[in-house]
């Protein structure tokens, strides 16, 4: 039995399959995903949150870079100040309308992961980094 870390299975494989540049989207509960590898974790609403799911991933997945739908900044802005926080300082953030990012999750994410997180334009992208750099 696992001791420690994510311990959902599938969503522990999705995140051991992620290598450099992979997508690995987090969404909410309304979220149209078409993306078939979907990791459900929504139970009820708001449970899940993203910040609830995002926080243990930020500890097992190097991530180089986070998109955004960039409305998120005007109507949802007390949450993207929230989400900002659970990220390592420096990080890059991109942010892209709406229906670009719906196209980037359905398109070219390695993996989705549903959440009960209710609240308006808070899905992301984290895209994988890598661990090493430079020669040895």
């Amino acid at each position: 039995m696992k001791k420690k870390g994510i311990l959902n299975r599938d969503l522990s494989h999705l995140i051991a399959l992620m290598g450099h540049g992979d997508f690995l989207a987090i969404v909410d509960s309304g979220f149209p995903v078409k993306n078939s590898s979907c990791v459900d974790l929504s139970l009820v609403a708001d449970k899940p949150t993203i910040i609830d799911v995002v926080s243990p991933i930020v500890e097992e997945l190097e991530i180089e870079k986070i998109i955004m739908a960039e409305e998120i900044k005007k109507i949802s802005p007390k949450y993207h100040e929230r989400l900002l926080k659970v990220f390592p300082k420096g990080i890059q953030i991109e942010y892209v309308p709406h229906e670009k990012f719906k196209n980037m999750v359905n398109n070219e994410a390695r993996g989705v992961v549903r959440t009960g997180e209710q609240t308006s334009y808070s899905s992301l992208i984290l895209v994988g980094g890598v661990t090493y750099h430079g020669e040895k």
